[in-house]
């Protein structure tokens, strides 16, 4: 039996849609065992069955392996909370093809980790850093996945934003224009660059003063309840970054004193929706697995 965990990520990271992906160190874990049937162990009973997205990758990266497996037993002992923003698919998809590899006795190769996960997700921008760790910029050339890894500062903190209510990716992508206007789509890319740097460096008053969107976030913070209030809450504490997390719901905000986070959960405890806050920091080694 193979123990495979996987990050939770927040992609985009701001101005860099569909191009930025983090991981954080907070955690989908996931078992493999092989099986005379196909078993489910800790899922909810809707995803006990064949179209398990584990298991659709798990099946996918066999084919791509050429390996059969007749049965296996998946279990889920801990999972990113779905249609959060905090990369919940990613993690099912990565786990599911590490467990092929793992019980296939077969070298573990990342980039070809990276080509199936990206066939299954369809961009890269979460598999990337679920897989590899840290902040990655990603992006995909006639089916090919290219990804650069950048190294955090391990001063940074971030503290996750979680509701009590849903954003689903169909609908953050419905909210998007169908066209962008050149100035804004420039507001962001000119940004992108200076981004990356300031998260190498921990610079800070540069990163507070960048991380601002055009492209996406005046849209898809519509979808999110209490927006405003909770940024404005974050800013008037500690804040030197704040940003939507994926496609939503869960906001990230980035603190220099991890002490100010309960200042910040206790106004969060004024607003109508329910607001769950984690500080962590990036996570820099990925997916592992252990015996």
């Amino acid at each position: 039996m193979f123990e495979v965990r996987v990050p939770m990520t927040s992609a985009n990271v701001g101005c860099g849609f569909d191009t930025l992906g983090m991981a954080f160190q907070i955690y989908s874990v996931f078992t493999f065992e092989k099986n005379e049937k196909l078993e489910f162990y800790g899922f909810d009973k809707q995803f006990c069955n064949e179209n398990n997205l584990v298991y659709i990758a798990f099946k996918k990266a066999l084919e791509y392996l050429n390996k059969p497996i007749i049965g296996v037993k998946i279990s889920v002992k801990e999972q990113a909370p779905i249609a959060r923003g905090l990369g919940s698919s990613a993690t099912c998809v990565v786990a599911g093809i590490y467990g092929a590899y793992l019980l296939t006795n077969t070298e573990i190769n990342k980039n070809e980790i990276l080509k199936i996960a990206t066939e299954i997700e369809g961009h890269p921008d979460n598999v990337a850093p679920a897989i590899f760790g840290n902040l990655c910029a990603s992006c995909s050339v006639d089916g090919n996945p290219y990804n650069v890894q950048y190294d955090v500062d391990e001063r940074f903190n971030f503290i996750a934003l979680i509701p009590n209510f849903e954003t689903k990716t169909e609908e953050a992508r419905k909210a998007l224009p169908k066209e962008l206007n050149f100035k804004d789509a420039i507001y962001s890319l000119s940004r992108l660059g200076i981004v990356l740097k300031s998260f190498e460096n921990y610079d800070t008053e540069i990163l507070k003063n960048i991380l601002d969107d055009k492209i996406h976030e005046p849209y898809r913070k519509l979808l999110i309840h209490e927006y405003d209030e909770v940024r404005n809450i974050c800013e008037s504490i500690d804040s030197c970054g704040f940003f939507i997390s994926g496609s939503g719901s869960t906001l990230i905000n980035i603190i220099k004193d991890e002490k100010n986070l309960n200042e910040i959960t206790e106004k969060l405890k004024s607003l109508k929706y329910e607001w769950k806050a984690i500080i962590t920091k990036v996570d820099k080694k990925g997916t592992i697995f252990t015996l």
